[in-house]
């Protein structure tokens, strides 16, 4: 049985949902996409070498479309423009009834906790909201929502995506004014946010994030087969992204995989093993 089929049977069979995450699809276009951008960069830096600085201009802005284009695969990217067409809609309709919006909102962040960084109280600010909600208070339902939409992030992607963005937009803007050393200079920089997607741990640290999350889950809910089976593909993920992890992370990465063989051998203990979950949980928030 396939893990997912079993992820359905066992958490059915509990009766508890876990939070489906950012997807393997969307992992997947964010991959490809940052390496075509990556691809270009590196075709635009090999034009600056040959003084083809028109063909260069062309690479860069391919490659800037393209991180674009992997950048609205971020689970935190369409959580934000939900948020900010709800706030849009508020504005210019203040008076309509927007209960059911909320909580479809509500579901978003629920399914992405895992995935991005998200403080720890917006859930219980929404349940309020939806548990209270009344017209009057939709201003103060927008100030809050704007607010919310500026502490949305997924580093692992967000960060390496504007790093790269950033640097190529100052390598064109240096190109378009004949500066052809801070251009090469700029295109490198450019170059290594972009390899820490396409060639090394981060997706792999994202997929992790997702998988002890819903490790945890199941083992608060009792589901200890479908714990297990978490922690195993945890392990797994962590074992793939130290293989292939750039230096300063390693230790973090060992540390983790340290404390899956902790949960691992103490399994049935479970105030103890609650509790080192709880603690992995809040490591991993700001990754």
């Amino acid at each position: 049985m396939s893990l997912l089929l079993f992820v359905q049977a066992k958490s059915e069979e509990k009766n508890f949902y876990l939070p489906s995450g950012i997807s393997d699809s969307q992992i997947s276009l964010v991959k490809t996409y940052t390496l075509k951008a990556l691809n270009t960069s590196l075709q635009a830096y090999t034009k600056v070498k040959e003084r083809k600085l028109y063909k260069a201009l062309a690479y860069i802005e391919s490659a800037l479309f393209f991180l674009n284009e992997a950048s609205i695969y971020s689970s935190s990217y369409s959580l934000k423009k939900k948020i900010e067409t709800l706030v849009k809609r508020i504005n210019n309709f203040p008076d309509k009834y927007y209960k059911e919006d909320l909580i479809s909102l509500k579901f978003d962040i629920q399914n992405l906790m895992a995935s991005i960084i998200i403080a720890e109280n917006i859930l219980d600010r929404l349940n309020k909201f939806i548990e209270n909600y009344d017209t009057s208070k939709n201003k103060e339902i927008a100030n809050y929502l704007n607010e919310l939409k500026t502490n949305i992030s997924m580093p692992l992607i967000d960060e390496p995506l504007s790093n790269a963005k950033m640097f190529l937009a100052i390598a064109y803007d240096n190109l378009k004014a004949k500066r052809r050393k801070k251009v090469l200079k700029a295109i490198e920089i450019a170059l290594d946010p972009m390899v820490k997607i396409g060639f090394k741990e981060n997706l792999l640290l994202i997929r992790f994030k997702n998988s002890i999350y819903a490790s945890y889950l199941a083992y608060k809910n009792e589901n200890l087969e479908l714990a297990k089976a978490y922690l195993q593909q945890s392990k797994k993920y962590l074992e793939d992204a130290y293989i292939i992890s750039s230096s300063e992370n390693k230790d973090m990465i060992k540390g983790f995989l340290n404390q899956l063989s902790f949960i691992a051998e103490n399994f049935d203990s479970k105030e103890i093993i609650l509790r080192e979950y709880i603690i992995i949980i809040r490591q991993i928030r700001n990754l």
